[in-house]
């Protein structure tokens, strides 16, 4: 499986309660690993985690020559990188209006010597670049026979709209080099990770949810694989009238709306820090369901809004509101099993209505089963869990991906089950 590598930068730390944390902090879950780069020069990075450091090609791309030797890059990864750790060597971008002749000879002499020079206990990992895909497929190739076994893609984050163009790059690649640790820089949407995953790449990386969440104030909330953006309410905006995003409960915004910050908001640093740490969450949701897809079915209640509704918000009970809030803690998606409408999304506008499956007969259940296992197969789910009682599940027997981590247990024992198995908002570190 494709593993995606969150990225470090400069500003990622945010408030709570007076104090300073670091934003991996306010992730639902730790990404695979991380990368970082001797642009930043960071110490204070997650620890027990692979990381790839680069060089900061990026930063200096309009300069003559890379800011770093392949000796100096040794010494400072030698001082900042955990053991361990994948470096990439200081190479040079091939941008337009670059003497492409010249990069390419600080680039493979670069390498070669920075294979000479890499601490031992760092992986050492090299750029392949190229103006053409044949050029790319050599230089691979090249680095591959000096001695490298960790090969990172540079130099197509900047299109990332051209999927087909990436695409085909990174395969043949893949082909090319089957044998070494690739890893595609720049490229993390819900689709690429289905893309790379695809492919066999090792490992990817991207950072545009903060870019995201502090230039376009971006708030993204998930369905599946698919991300949709929200704008942040920006206090002035005559044109962004109050706070359009739905309420959320990952990690991030719990933990900050319970110490009176909306990530849903423009402005502040913990806003723009925690909707960063919230876009994350939902970014690696999606990037999940797009490589293997968990969806959380919650059964509905008899207690609801007396007027129409989202679905989400219709049903009233606390155990619909618990049940809820681990669907959306612990699933790729998650769908509302209703007695009259079968599989409901959650944002879909249900009206109130009177029924439960305890008071139809026993052909009308296998009739709602029946309809239920069909609106199911169009999900495509690796794996089913369903938050219901049995008379809610007369058709798991047709899917063989089915858990039921709360058969069995009484109306008390599955509100506790519930409590230990999410964050609530007076959780804290």
């Amino acid at each position: 499986m494709s593993k995606y590598f969150g990225v470090i930068g400069n500003r990622d730390y945010i408030k709570l309660r007076g104090d300073k944390r670091p934003f991996w902090e306010f992730l639902d879950e730790q990404p695979s690993g991380w990368l970082s780069s001797l642009v930043y020069k960071r110490r204070d990075v997650p620890a027990g985690k692979p990381m790839i450091w680069d060089c900061g090609a990026w930063s200096y791309r309009l300069k003559d020559e890379p800011d770093y030797t392949p000796q100096q890059c040794a010494d400072l990864y030698r001082e900042y990188a955990p053991a361990g750790s994948m470096c990439i060597a200081p190479d040079h971008m091939l941008i337009p209006g670059c003497d492409a002749v010249k990069r390419r000879g600080i680039n493979f002499r670069n390498a070669a010597e920075f294979l000479l020079v890499c601490d031992l206990m760092h992986k050492p990992m090299a750029t392949v670049h190229g103006e053409t895909l044949s050029e790319r497929v050599d230089a691979a190739l090249a680095l591959r026979a000096s001695g490298y076994r960790h090969l990172a893609i540079g130099g197509i984050a900047a299109q990332a709209s051209r999927k087909a163009m990436a695409t085909e790059i990174v395969q043949t690649l893949r082909v090319a080099v089957p044998d070494v640790h690739l890893h595609v820089l720049g490229l993390s949407s819900p689709e690429y990770a289905k893309r790379w995953h695809q492919i066999g790449v090792d490992t990817f990386d991207g950072s545009s949810h903060f870019k995201q969440a502090f230039t376009a104030g971006a708030f993204y909330t998930q369905d599946g694989m698919k991300l949709t953006k929200h704008q942040a309410a920006r206090p002035g905006n005559d044109k962004c009238i109050g706070i359009v995003a739905p309420e959320c409960y990952c990690r991030a915004c719990v933990l900050l709306r319970d110490d009176g910050v909306d990530t849903r908001t423009y402005g502040s640093n913990e806003t723009n820090m925690g909707r960063a740490a919230h876009n994350l969450n939902m970014l690696m949701r999606a990037q999940k369901a797009a490589i293997h897809r968990r969806i959380v079915l919650v059964a509905c209640c008899g207690k609801k809004l007396p007027y129409a509704a989202p679905a989400r918000d219709l049903y009233q009970s606390e155990l619909f509101r618990k049940s809820r809030r681990y669907a959306e803690q612990n699933g790729d998606q998650w769908l509302i099993l209703s007695a009259l409408h079968g599989v409901v999304h959650p944002e879909a506008t249900v009206s109130p209505y009177d029924l439960t499956l305890n008071d139809m007969g026993a052909d009308a259940r296998r009739q709602w089963s029946a309809k239920v296992a069909t609106q199911l197969i169009d999900y495509s789910a690796d794996q089913l869990t369903v938050l219901a009682g049995s008379a809610y599940c007369g058709w798991v027997d047709q899917f063989a991906n089915v858990t039921r981590p709360m058969e069995g247990l009484g109306i008390g024992q599955q509100l506790a089950y519930l409590l230990s198995t999410t964050i609530t908002q007076q959780e804290l570190f």
